[in-house]
């Protein structure tokens, strides 16, 4: 399987063969606005790297939706006993 790595911009997400990024590669990138997304995935080709990369995201975005839910009753107890006995 190959090894991808995905670059994005603004609003463009290209994804690449992680053994054909060469250093000029990777500079001509970096010129055109592109940096590296903090994920790379094994697959067989393209399309599935990038159905990787979007469960991978989807994934860490229910987890933090889970993490604010759970964490955003206590935290507002917390602040709010924290401004009254100030």
């Amino acid at each position: 399987m190959k090894k991808w790595q995905f670059y994005v911009n603004d609003i463009t997400v290209n994804v690449h063969d992680k053994n054909t990024v060469s250093a000029e590669k990777h500079r001509q990138l970096k010129a055109e606005g592109f940096h590296k997304m903090p994920f790379e995935t094994e697959a067989e080709n393209e399309a599935q790297a990038v159905d990787k990369m979007l469960q991978h995201f989807k994934d860490n975005t229910a987890a933090l939706e889970e993490f604010v839910k759970d964490y955003c009753i206590p935290a507002t107890i917390f602040e709010l006993i924290y401004v009254v006995t100030r």
